[in-house]
C-alpha cells in the first residue's frame, strides 16, 4: 500500500498540480473540427484523430465552472488522436442547482450515432457523468475509464467542506448532503452499480478502469481506495498528481493507453 505524502509537503504538491494544469492550458491545440449536438453554446464536440479510429469520448472536469474549462483536456485529446483514436472531446452545460441539465447532455451524447460503441474517459468531476453513463439503463455505454475520479458525491461534499474555501459539489447541488440526502442519492455516480451489484456488473459485460495518482491534492486517492474490493480495474500511480493523470507521457498516460487498448 502506498503511503500518503507527509503533511509538510502538501503546499509543494498543490503547487505542482497548478503548474501541470497551467502547462496543459497554455498549449494551443484546439481542433478545427467542431460539431454541435444542441442549440446551447456549451453543447458541442471537438473531434480529434482519424475518422476510422476507435471512438473515445472525453468528458472534462473543472468543477462545473461557467467557462467549461474543456481546454485543459485538449492536449490529451490531441495525443489520443495521434495514437490513432477518433476522439470526441465534449463540452456540456453547467448550471448550479440544476444537475439534471448536465446529465441530460451526457445522455444525449451517449445516443449520438457516432458514439454508440465508444469508450468513455472522464477526469475528476467528469467521472461523475462517465460513471452515470456506464451504469445507466437509459444508454448503452460498456467501457469507461475514470481518472482521478469523484465517485461519491456526499463524501466529496463532506470532506471538501473541511479542506476547501469553496465546496464544489455542494455549490453545484446547492445543498449539503445532510440538507437533502435524496438529492445526493439521485445523482450518485455509482447508484446504478449499487443497484445491479457486482454480479450484475459482470453479467452485463461492463468494464471500469480507475487511474488515480497517489499525490493528488484535489481528489485524495483515499477516496478511490474505498473501491479496491469492487470488480473494477484500479491503478494507483505513485508520485503523480491530479493533472498528471491526463498529461501525455506520464506513467498514468501509459496506463490510460493500456486501458483503452
Amino acid at each position: 500500500m502506498v503511503e500518503e505524502p507527509p503533511e509538510r509537503s502538501r503546499a509543494q504538491q498543490a503547487a505542482a498540480e497548478v503548474q501541470v494544469m497551467d502547462n496543459l492550458q497554455s498549449l494551443d491545440v484546439a481542433s478545427e473540427q467542431i460539431e454541435r449536438y444542441g442549440v446551447h453554446p456549451d453543447q458541442f464536440i471537438e473531434w480529434y484523430g482519424p475518422e476510422d479510429g476507435a471512438v473515445v469520448v472525453m468528458i472534462h472536469g473543472g468543477y462545473f465552472h461557467e467557462d467549461g474549462t474543456l481546454r485543459y483536456l485538449r492536449p490529451a485529446a490531441l495525443a489520443l488522436g495521434e495514437s490513432g483514436y477518433h476522439v470526441a472531446l465534449a463540452e456540456y452545460r453547467h448550471v448550479l442547482g440544476d444537475p439534471k441539465t448536465s446529465f441530460d447532455d451526457i445522455e444525449t451524447l451517449a445516443r449520438h450515432p457516432q458514439l454508440e460503441n465508444a469508450m468513455w474517459v472522464g477526469h475528476s468531476s467528469g467521472a461523475i457523468f462517465v460513471s452515470h453513463a456506464l451504469f445507466s439503463d437509459a444508454v448503452q455505454v460498456r467501457h469507461a475509464v475514470v481518472l482521478a475520479p469523484i465517485l461519491e458525491l456526499a463524501r466529496a461534499a463532506d470532506e471538501d467542506a473541511n479542506e476547501l474555501d469553496i465546496n464544489p459539489i455542494a455549490l453545484w447541488l446547492q445543498k449539503m448532503p445532510e440538507e437533502d440526502p435524496q438529492l445526493y442519492a439521485q445523482w450518485e455516480p455509482l447508484a446504478g452499480y449499487y443497484a445491479m451489484g457486482a454480479a450484475g456488473f459482470q453479467q452485463r459485460g461492463l468494464h471500469l478502469d480507475v487511474i488515480h495518482g497517489t499525490l493528488d491534492r484535489t481528489v485524495p486517492v483515499a477516496r478511490t481506495k474505498n473501491f479496491l474490493t469492487e470488480p473494477f480495474n484500479i491503478a494507483l500511480v505513485p508520485g503523480e498528481n491530479h493533472y498528471d493523470v491526463i498529461r501525455p507521457g506520464s506513467d498514468s498516460w501509459l496506463l490510460l493507453l493500456g486501458a483503452l487498448g
